[in-house]
Parts: structure tokens; sequence; C-alpha cells
């Protein structure tokens, strides 16, 4: 007799803290997926100067430089054609895993894909990558696929009744998640957290990151203060509190919910690229099973009876169809039949060469009207109904139904090979689950590592494997206090016939040093808000020369020949303005540091200012 037999009430208290909800998971497959999807769309805009042998870093200095472990497919070829089509294939799976077609395969591959574009470069990465890879491993043990979703919809087998799920995994990822907030807590061991309070007030300072609601915030000391508080209190307490076996759907609820205001309140005062993004998705996977039921009963008192859907029993096309719609548009409780079993819906559907929806009202609708009112019912889409029930769209919608109903044969051959009905399993084998226990124990005894934990043998031991999977987390944004040393990058060049330039901005005319108006705004992504706040540090020292030689060949490319001669970029220099943010109500002091001098015809001189 296992555990959850003997001791029943213990199992189902175990269940509510560590189990996660079927439609929970749904739903954060989906905002995952979708958050990892524009992630590579972005990563196509920088494709040749960030994941490219052309780009700042080529595999040749990435491969002799770094002694650590680092599997990367993406380092297998170093031109912009091959980069596009692994990032191509990434990008479909995101939207297999955001759709949850194939699911458990969408999620495998998205993970080993993603970890690999992590370590072709380290330089631009942003604690949001780490926690995007860490989310997808925990999917892979996970049944993401069982609501919601195309493998829902063309399984042979139904998806598990039962909405609870508890697992190894579900734990997992329930602690992968709060881990992000205890040990950053732990981390944030500066005064400026606490007792100052003022750890908000030197984040606003950075003009890196902010943004104009954050500026015009942090005129007001005592709010940022406050802010301070708020954060440093909620991240450290709220992970345990939302385990609490006391008052635990309230508890739940109200964290999530601070959680999430908090992520907000980031986006809209700080420049910090997808993290507040992968964070939010994370945090849906504290929506208990009980709000989905409060939802399903408010749900039901306004529609009573679900509307039956009626197809033609010789169209797979039709059926597969109709189970597609009842997923995606969130209808549970709509009967699936084949319109020969019922005499009205046979005489509508022969008559009018349409399917047949018949609402509890027992007024049928056809064609696109039928499909309006399948909106209307759906609980995720019906502030759609009055749109869609337009009479200007009925023509149309209903020349669509009519074309895919007279091609139904090509569209049935090309479903039957793309979404064949098959049988899914839903559940891991044994073995999956105890690399599932055993990844639970060492991810927390990494997280412990993080904060000093000992001993330091064993975090020795693990750092090669969780640096090859890109589970390396280290939580420690804005820890132990936010950075008081910022400041802007200038870079003026000189031309072949004498001009002075900035190469930053070419189009200003001659460098200017002041500080942009709202610097965050002037990188063009995240990405390059990152690199180019690096080359400052002493650790990515080594990148000066590879970015100096990245900016020759860029400006250059076009101007070797004819009358462009004279416009080549022959020398710059990398000026960075350093900015120290004093205490509040102190005046910020502003210095030049020359970090690089760089010939682009000749070899590159070494930096001419040492760094503090």
């Amino acid at each position: 007799m296992d555990l959850t037999q003997r001791f029943p009430r213990l199992a189902e208290r175990l269940a509510d803290i560590f189990g996660i909800d079927l439609r929970t998971l749904a739903l954060f497959r989906f905002a995952l997926g979708s958050v990892l999807f524009c992630n590579l769309l972005l990563c196509f805009g920088d494709l040749g100067a960030f994941w490219t042998d052309a780009g700042v870093m080529p595999r040749s200095w990435l491969i002799e430089s770094d002694a650590g472990p680092r599997l990367s497919l993406h380092l297998a070829g170093g031109q912009a054609w091959f980069i596009a089509a692994l990032l191509t294939v990434q990008s479909v799976l995101a939207l297999m895993l955001a759709l949850g077609w194939h699911t458990r395969l969408a999620s495998v591959a998205s993970f080993v894909l993603w970890a690999s574009l992590l370590n072709r470069n380290p330089a631009v990465l942003i604690g949001g990558d780490l926690l995007i890879c860490c989310l997808l491993f925990w999917s892979m043990f996970l049944p993401t696929g069982a609501r919601f979703s195309v493998d829902a919809a063309v399984a042979e087998n139904p998806p598990p009744p039962r909405h609870a799920h508890l697992s190894w995994a579900s734990a997992g990822l329930l602690l992968q998640v709060m881990s992000v907030y205890f040990f950053s807590a732990l981390l944030k061991s500066g005064r400026e957290w606490l007792p100052d309070y003022t750890a908000v007030y030197y984040a606003l300072s950075l003009d890196r990151h902010v943004l104009p609601l954050g500026r015009l915030l942090n005129e007001w000391l005592p709010l940022t203060k406050a802010l301070s508080f708020y954060v440093w209190w909620l991240e450290l307490l709220g992970p345990l509190l939302i385990f609490s076996p006391f008052f635990l759907r309230p508890l739940r609820f109200v964290l999530m919910l601070c959680f999430m205001l908090m992520h907000v309140g980031f986006l809209l005062c700080l420049e910090l690229g997808h993290f507040p993004y992968v964070s939010l998705s994370s945090l849906t996977v504290f929506a208990g099973g009980w709000i989905w039921d409060a939802l399903d009963r408010r749900h039901r008192h306004r529609h009573p009876a679900a509307p039956r859907i009626y197809y033609d029993i010789d169209c797979g096309f039709c059926l597969k169809s109709c189970r597609l719609m009842q997923q995606f548009l969130i209808l549970p409780r709509s009967p699936i039949a084949p319109a020969q079993e019922t005499p009205r819906a046979r005489t509508l559907m022969e008559a009018n060469y349409s399917w047949v929806v018949i609402d509890g009202e027992e007024r049928a609708y056809l064609k696109w009207q039928a499909f309006t009112v399948l909106v209307r019912h759906s609980p995720l889409f019906g502030w759609l109904w009055p749109l869609l029930r337009a009479p200007q769209l009925e023509r149309p919608g209903n020349a669509v139904y009519d074309f895919v109903a007279r091609h139904r044969g090509a569209f049935g051959r090309i479903t039957a090979s793309i979404l064949p009905t098959r049988r899914i399993r839903w559940g891991l084998p044994r073995f999956w689950h105890g690399v599932a226990a055993v990844m639970v124990v060492l991810t927390l005894i990494w997280n412990g590592h993080t904060v000093g934990m000992p001993p330091h043998a064993s975090y020795a031991a693990l750092t090669p494997v969780f640096r090859s999977l890109r589970i390396d987390q280290l939580w420690n944004m804005f820890a132990p206090f936010p950075l008081k040393e910022d400041g802007w990058l200038v870079i003026p060049g000189r031309l072949a016939d004498g001009t002075e330039i900035d190469v930053l901005d070419p189009g200003q005319g001659a460098p200017r040093f002041e500080k942009p108006a709202l610097y965050s705004q002037t990188h063009g992504g995240i990405r390059w808000l990152t690199y180019r706040g690096r080359l400052w540090e002493a650790q990515y020292a080594n990148q000066r020369l590879y970015y100096g030689k990245y900016l020759c060949r860029s400006w250059n490319a076009d101007k070797l020949d004819g009358d462009a001669r004279d416009r080549r970029l022959m020398s710059f220099r990398m000026i960075y303005m350093l900015e120290t943010t004093p205490p509040p109500g102190q005046t910020p002091s502003v210095e030049q540091r020359v970090l690089w001098r760089h010939e682009c015809f000749a070899t590159p001189k070494t930096a001419t200012a040492p760094l503090p």
C-alpha cells in the first residue's frame, strides 16, 4: 500500500500545495511558448551581430577563451544562413509548444535548442534567458498538453479526466518559480535594501534601465523607500507563505497577484527586456484549480446550456476541426456528434451543405453563424462575439466556409498528414519521475550554493552539468545592492577624409558626450543594452577588441571602392562616461574613461586606461 492510500488526507494536502491543475499547465504552456516565440523573432533582428562569426563574438574566440563546458549546436556553423535555419526551427517549435502540438517533443527540443543558443554568446544574456531555460526544463516532465491543445484534439485516447496533477516535476516547477525570489532576497544583503530601503532609488537612478515613469517616481524618496520595503519582504516571505498549509488558497492567490504587480511595476519603470514577461508567465502556475472552477460556475450561470456541434460523419477533417474549436474556444461541455445520427441536424446539413450548431434554446445555426455562436459561448473569446456577428462579416465568413467545404478533401489529406489521430502518452515512465525527483533536490542544493551554502565540493561537482544545460541559475538582480556606477558609451571616430563622427549615431555628426535624454531606449534592444554596458566591466574587457573589429567591418563593408573610400572608418575610441550615483539629495559626478583605442586598418592597440 503506497503513501497516498495509507494517508489520503496527507496526499490531498500535498496535492493542494505541490500539485498544479492541468488547465493551469495549459495556460503556462501557452504563455511560455508565446514569450519564447517572441524572443526568437527578436533574435533574427540581431542575427549577424550576436550569433555569427561576423558578429561581436566569433566562434574561434569563444572556443579558445572558455575552458568551461559549453555544449551548443549553434557553434557547429558561423554563417548567417545556418543560424537563421536553427532560429526558424526553434520558432516553429515554440509555436508548437504554445499550441500544444506534439507538446512533449516541442518542450524537449525547445529546451535543448534554447540552451544551445544561450551557450553561443553568454555576453548578451539576461536573467530572463536563464529563467526561460529553467521553465522549459521542468515543462519536459509535465503534461502541459493535456488541456486546451492540439494534442488533446487529435488524441485517440482521452486526456486524464482529473484536473489535478501532482508529481515531482510539478513540485519542481513551483519551487523553481519561487526560488527566483527567495534566493534573490537572500542575495540582496546590502544596507540599501535593509535597513536603509534606498535600493529602489538607486535602481531608478540607473539611466541604462530607467523609463520615464521610473524617473518620475524617483523624485519621491518616501515612495521609493516604501517600494524597496515591499520588494525585499515580498521576495523573502512570499515564497515561504505561498507553500503554507494554512489559508493556502487566499494566501497563494494574493501573493501571486503581489508578485505579478511587482513585475508590472518593473515593466512600467525599468527596461529589463523580456525578464518581466517570462516572470509573469512563470507565476501563472500558482493559479489554483479552484479559480478555474469558479470561472466555470460563473460561465455556467451565464450560459446554462452548452451548444451542440454536429458534423458530417463522412468527413474526418470536419470532426478534427470541431475538436480543435472545442479545445481552443474552451468548450468542454459542448458535445460533438455526427449530424447523421440526429434527424434535424442531418436535414439541415444536407440541405445547406453545412455543419450545424444548435444552442440551448434549440435554435440552429449554419456556416459562419454557427462559428459565431461557439465564440459567444467561449469563456475566453466571448467578448469577440459582438464584433463577429456584424452583418458585414456574414457574407465573407460564409464565403470562407464554402471554400473550405468545397475543398475539404484536400484539407482532409493535409490534416491527415500534419495532424493525424494518434495515441498520446500523457504521463511519463517511472524512470523519468525519478529523474525529476533527483533534479528537484539538486536544483535546491545549487540555489543554496549561490547564497554561500557549503560544501563547495558539491557546487564544483554540479557546475559542469548545470552550465551545460544552462540551468545554472543565479538570481542576483540588483544584488547585493543596485549598481551605483552607471554611465553611457560614446564612440568618437575619424573617417578617411578627416571627419569626426559619432560611430553609434553617425546621423548627428560630431560626437556628443552629454547624457542622452532617455539612454535606455537608444540601443535597439535589451541585448545591445546589456552588451554595451558590459564592455565597461573588467570581466568583459577582452570583448572590446572584438566589438571594435565588428564596428570596423560593419561600417566599411560597402566603402572600400570608389568615392566611398573617403568615408571609411579609420579609427575610434570607446569612451565610457562613468556616472556615480550619490546618496539621495546629492549631485552625481561624471568622468570620462577611455576603454579602448582601435585602428581599423592596423593591429589594434590595448586599452589605454585601466579599469578601477
